[in-house]
């Protein structure tokens, strides 16, 4: 999400704003105002190109999100660069180690960079099948940590929890 490009759109997204609020003549916003609000975009999105080439990630996060909490004064205007999430938007973040997909969707009215609360929850595809085929399997032991068998429902046994549900 943070990159050269992401930052130019906040960058300009946040000019083009402020122009209108500056040709607004019932807005008020002087041209010191104006320059002033121009200047501090440039010195975000400066900062953040600087730290980006250098390789300091974390300076350039700062400064990118620096852009985005100017632009958050303009969340509502349909031109915002980042989608705002209606609760069901994807977590953006794959999984550092198998690259598979957070399945924690984005809180409703945050943008997929603000992301969601608590750490991420990456399923592999495998599981993602094994439960559209309906696998009956014991979450309370997964969630402890502890590993646990499944099958299908085809299989279903007695002793199986979902037995009832038969």
């Amino acid at each position: 999400m943070v990159s050269e490009q992401t930052a130019r759109a906040w960058r300009d997204f946040i000019s083009a704003r402020l122009l209108q609020q500056h040709q607004d003549p019932n807005n008020g916003m002087s041209a010191h105002d104006y320059q002033k609000a121009v200047d501090e975009a440039e010195a975000e999105h400066q900062g953040f190109l600087e730290a980006f080439h250098r390789g300091d990630h974390a300076a350039a996060e700062n400064e990118w999100w620096g852009l985005k909490n100017i632009a958050n004064e303009w969340r509502a205007h349909p031109e915002f660069p980042e989608p705002i999430s209606d609760g069901t938007v994807p977590c953006p973040v794959p999984s550092p180690d198998t690259g598979h997909p957070c399945v924690k969707p984005v809180h409703r009215g945050w943008t997929p960079s603000e992301g969601h609360g608590g750490g991420h929850f990456w399923k592999a595809p495998a599981v993602t099948t094994l439960e559209e085929a309906g696998v009956h399997y014991d979450a309370g032991s997964l969630l402890a940590g502890k590993p646990t068998h499944y099958h299908l429902p085809e299989n279903c046994a007695p002793g199986c929890w979902k037995w009832r549900d038969r």
